[in-house]
């Protein structure tokens, strides 16, 4: 075997190795009562009607979130848990090979820090709740993975089908959430740094459907955009919810907005704020520092400083526009960032950020193989620093790693508790009568969550709890 191929198939197995834990992880959660139960009810429709309810909805425009919905409803025969959560699985699965697709190391100092860009991609915050929870499919992981699926194609070599996937994926991603915008970016990024996977032409075609949506959104449908009122949302040391903020912001707007942008880009580049609150700052301005969400932030912090060292010893190449493949991960990083964070102008949460955070990951990729291949000729006292810098971020990220596989069990127990008290959560949302099937769907999944037991938590205290934040 070649040592191009030892690199790709010693990545490759980083990656599903990683997956199948996280793979194993999840299915010892039962299907959760919050969000996964109430949308699984709402499925036992036609498929129709499915979809014009999901075409109707006022500041939301979702018909391929709840389409996919349906479909995987439908093919389940019932075996609700086996498809949603293997759906789940699968899904992680196939970003974390995309992930190490788009990496495509070929080199000893690549494969070296292919581990390293994994725990950064799998540990970070806004990674974090695309796992932990589902809706019976995590949206946002869908999201991320059409992210990654455009970044294969726009670094693919150019044939004329992958002008017809771009678009199809495109279209896909906007009708499923919002975000899905992120992939026309990818595109049109990836043509500005050189990338031929995606021609103008697709490019083109990408940009008249992203038209057409705006217009169908906007002037057909008049779906418009969640309201001020829709949600609570997070800003300085609190969250409030959507009344207190039209009293704070009502007549000033763009402050609120301007805030939300910033506030999502450092959460990726720095770990702080998480969901637009000042969580760390305002433990440690009460002299109680939260040591996870210091972990996090060095962790976050660390790492954006190795990309920004690496854009610095890059700098001449790129006033140049000569590009590699590294150049171009870590500039589409920063179209996708600052896209990312545009689309958090009304409300900011960590999973929000999450195809950023991928891209992120990736970039930490590119900057640990550079600074392992600088190193290993570079005179002894760079060295040094080079072996400092590595061991602190394995350390912070591995620490980050192993605490999502920790959160997974923890959120196991509590689901299973939550089907204990399925009939006072559903008093509570003034559900107080089912049909027939809903009744018999209900006794189902809580039967099969209340039988899937998983192991006691290990820890049972503040770091627990501290991951599953």
């Amino acid at each position: 075997m070649t040592s191009g191929r030892a690199v790709a198939g010693f990545s490759y197995a980083c990656a599903l190795l990683t997956a199948a834990t996280l793979g194993y992880c999840l299915l010892r959660i039962p299907i959760q009562v919050t969000d996964s139960f109430l949308n699984i009810l709402t499925l036992d429709r036609p498929f129709g009607a499915v979809v014009s309810e999901a075409l109707r909805e006022r500041g939301y425009l979702r018909p391929g979130l709840w389409a996919g919905l349906k479909v995987v409803f439908d093919l389940s025969g019932g075996s609700y848990f086996e498809w949603f959560r293997g759906v789940h699985v699968l899904q992680v699965a196939l970003v974390l090979v995309l992930f190490v697709r788009l990496l495509q190391p070929r080199t000893r100092p690549a494969a070296v820090s292919v581990p390293l860009a994994i725990a950064a991609l799998v540990g970070s915050q806004t990674f974090a709740w695309t796992v932990l929870e589902a809706f019976p499919i995590n949206t946002f992981l869908t999201i991320v993975l059409c992210c990654a699926a455009a970044a294969s194609l726009a670094f693919a070599p150019h044939r004329w089908w992958v002008d017809a996937l771009a678009a199809a994926l495109f279209a896909a991603a906007v009708l499923t959430l919002e975000s899905g915008i992120l992939v026309w970016v990818i595109f049109a990024a990836g043509s500005l740094v050189g990338l031929k996977g995606v021609s103008r032409t697709g490019l083109a075609v990408s940009t008249l459907l992203l038209l057409l949506y705006l217009v169908v959104r906007f002037a057909v449908l008049q779906a418009g955009l969640p309201g001020w009122l829709d949600r609570e949302a997070g800003f300085g040391f609190q969250r409030y919810d959507g009344a207190r903020l039209q009293q704070m912001f009502g007549a000033a707007p763009f402050v609120f907005y301007g805030y939300n942008v910033v506030s999502a880009m450092l959460n990726v580049l720095t770990g702080e704020p998480r969901d637009g609150v000042w969580q760390l700052t305002r433990t440690a301005a009460a002299g109680e520092p939260d040591p996870v969400l210091l972990l996090q932030a060095a962790a976050s912090t660390a790492a954006t400083l190795v990309v920004g060292w690496y854009a610095w010893t890059r700098r001449r190449e790129w006033r140049a526009r000569r590009f590699d493949r590294g150049d171009q991960i870590v500039l589409v990083f920063a179209a996708v960032l600052g896209a990312n964070a545009a689309l958090c102008y009304a409300y900011t949460k960590d999973v929000i950020m999450s195809p950023a955070g991928f891209f992120h990951a990736a970039a930490v990729g590119v900057a640990g193989a550079h600074l392992v291949e600088r190193s290993a000729t570079a005179a002894r006292g760079a060295l040094v620093r080079a072996v400092l810098v590595g061991a602190v971020l394995s350390t912070l990220w591995g620490a980050r790693l192993i605490g999502i596989h920790v959160a997974l069990n923890q959120m196991g127990l509590e689901v299973r508790d939550q089907w204990a008290y399925v009939d006072e959560f559903l008093e509570r949302r003034n559900i107080r009568t089912l049909t027939p099937r809903q009744e018999a769907l209900k006794r189902q999944l809580q039967e099969d969550a209340l039988r899937r037991e998983p192991a006691p938590a290990p820890l049972r205290n503040e770091w627990v709890r501290a991951f599953t934040r």
